[in-house]
C-alpha cells in the first residue's frame, strides 16, 4: 500500500519542483498536498487529480491533526515572514508527535525546510526558523532538516525578461555589492525528493542546501547578463520602496498591512544591505552526487526551456 506524504504549502516555489517527481510514484507515495487558499485548492486539485488536496488553517489544532492522519512522511515548508510562522508550525510537530503515539502509527519522518544560519536573529524570518528547529530537535519524532539560502531563481525571471532590451537595468532592492550564497530550487527539489526516499539514512541530520560559494550581487547579475550577451546597469533602489515592493510580492499589492508584517521585510533588507548570508556547496554536491546548479547553468536552461517552449 502506498504511504501517505504530506507536503505543506504544495503551491509555492519549494514543493512546486518537488510533486512532479512524487506523483510519478503512486504505488509508492499517496500524495496529500496541504494548502491555505482556495484558489491554490482549486490549482493543484485540478493539477493533480491523483493526489489528496487539502485546505488547512495551521492556527487550527485540528486541521494540523487531519494533515498528519495515516501518514509517514511530512515535508514541511513554514509560510515564511508570518508572524504566527513559529505558532503554526509548533502545531503541526504537536500534531505529528500524536499521530506517532497512536498504536500501530505509520508516522516515521519529519522533514523541515527551514533557511540557512538560522541563529542570525537580526533576521525575524531566520529566528522564528531557529526556535522551530529547536522544538523539532526536542520532540520525539525523527527528523532532518534543510537550511536553503537566497534562492538565485527568485530575480532570474526580471533579468531574462530584459533580453531584448538595448540597454537593460536591473534595480537592486539592496547594496549589490554585499555577497551571498545563493541556493537553487531544482538543486533543492532534487536533494529533498532523495531525502524522503531514502528516510532514514538522513534521520537527525542538518543540511546547509547552498549551491554557490560567496557572490557579490554584481556578480550574480553579470552571469546571466553574459548568457544572456547583455551588460546590466545595476541601480539601488530607495529603501522604503524597496520594502514596499517586497511587502507587495509576499502579501499581494492590494493589502493594507500592519507592522507586524512589515516588521521581517524592513530587517531583512537592512541586513542585506550591510551582511550577505554565506554557506558551502560541498554538503548539496555530496547529496546529488553531482556538482550544484549555478545561476548561470540556471538561466541557460530557463532560456533553453523558454526556446523549446516557443517553437
Amino acid at each position: 500500500m502506498a504511504e501517505i506524504l504530506v507536503l505543506t504549502c504544495a503551491s509555492g516555489k519549494q514543493c512546486t519542483q518537488i510533486i512532479p517527481s512524487l506523483y510519478e510514484q503512486p504505488q509508492k507515495y499517496r500524495l496529500r498536498l496541504v494548502v491555505h487558499s482556495q484558489k491554490s485548492f482549486e490549482k493543484l486539485e485540478k493539477q493533480y487529480p491523483g493526489a489528496e488536496v487539502l485546505q488547512a488553517d495551521l492556527n487550527v489544532p485540528g486541521d494540523c491533526a487531519r494533515l498528519v492522519d495515516g501518514a509517514t512522511t511530512i515535508y514541511y515548508v513554514s509560510p515564511t515572514f508570518q508572524p504566527q510562522e513559529q505558532h503554526f508550525a509548533f502545531n503541526v510537530i504537536d500534531a505529528a508527535m500524536a499521530e506517532k503515539a497512536k498504536p500501530n502509527s505509520k508516522f516515521s519522518h519529519f522533514i523541515l525546510s527551514s533557511v540557512l544560519h538560522p541563529e542570525i536573529s537580526k533576521l525575524l524570518n531566520h529566528d522564528r526558523k531557529r526556535l522551530i528547529e529547536e522544538y523539532l530537535c526536542e520532540s520525539s519524532l525523527c527528523y532532518t532538516i534543510l537550511q536553503p539560502s537566497h534562492f538565485a531563481d527568485n530575480a532570474i525571471g526580471r533579468l531574462l525578461a530584459k533580453k531584448d532590451c538595448q540597454a537593460p537595468v536591473f534595480m537592486a532592492a539592496h547594496d549589490p555589492e554585499v555577497a551571498f550564497s545563493f541556493s537553487c530550487i531544482r538543486d533543492h527539489a532534487e536533494a529533498s525528493v532523495k531525502i524522503i526516499q531514502e528516510q532514514s539514512r538522513h534521520f537527525f541530520a542538518t543540511y546547509q542546501l547552498v549551491t554557490t560559494w560567496p557572490m557579490k550581487y554584481t556578480q550574480y547579475v553579470q552571469s546571466i547578463g553574459d548568457v544572456l550577451g547583455k551588460t546590466f546597469e545595476i541601480k539601488r533602489v530607495p529603501y522604503e520602496q524597496a520594502v514596499q515592493k517586497y511587502c507587495e510580492l509576499l502579501f499581494g499589492p492590494d493589502r493594507v498591512l500592519d507592522q507586524s508584517l512589515r516588521d521581517a521585510p524592513e530587517r531583512l533588507l537592512l541586513y542585506y544591505n550591510s551582511r550577505g548570508i554565506v554557506g558551502n556547496p560541498g554538503v548539496l554536491e555530496w547529496l546529488l552526487g553531482r556538482p550544484a546548479t549555478s545561476p548561470a547553468q540556471l538561466a541557460s536552461m530557463m532560456v533553453e526551456k523558454g526556446k523549446s517552449t516557443s517553437s
